[in-house]
């Protein structure tokens, strides 16, 4: 399975989750983590408890709020630090996350090849962002 870890300021990550859950239903495999309580280096560490705890066959999808911020810098470093047999498993991170992305990531993550999910959740996050007439 291809889990989702959403990374964000404060509670973010988990009100994006929630409101994914509120209109999808309850779905497994998806977290988020606030660097709310960390300073970066101990948020480095929390992102590597998770990347170091998934189970035998399960990929992850690292998804963070903004590019260059703390969120985005700590997983960034996170994965540098992974030993390189482990660096597959592991994806992205994808900054910008938003509704849309994470609904398209819940709904495809089991029947799209990561090759063509990650561009699809860059087009469907994209596409969310508008300025309605």
């Amino acid at each position: 399975m291809l889990r989702g870890l959403v990374v964000t300021h404060g509670e973010l990550g988990g009100a994006l989750i929630d409101a994914a859950f509120l209109i999808m239903g309850g779905r497994e495999g998806v977290e988020a983590l606030s660097n709310r309580e960390f300073g970066r280096e101990r948020l480095v560490e929390a992102l590597l408890d998770r990347f170091r705890a998934l189970p035998a066959g399960d990929g992850l999808l690292v998804m963070v709020d903004a590019p260059g911020a703390g969120p985005h810098v700590a997983a960034r470093l996170a994965l540098s630090r992974l030993p390189e047999e482990e660096r597959p498993l592991v994806l992205g991170p994808v900054t910008g996350v938003n509704l849309p992305l994470l609904l398209t990531f819940l709904n495809r993550r089991e029947t799209t090849p990561a090759e063509d999910l990650l561009p699809l959740l860059l087009d469907r996050g994209r596409a969310g962002i508008l300025v309605a007439d």
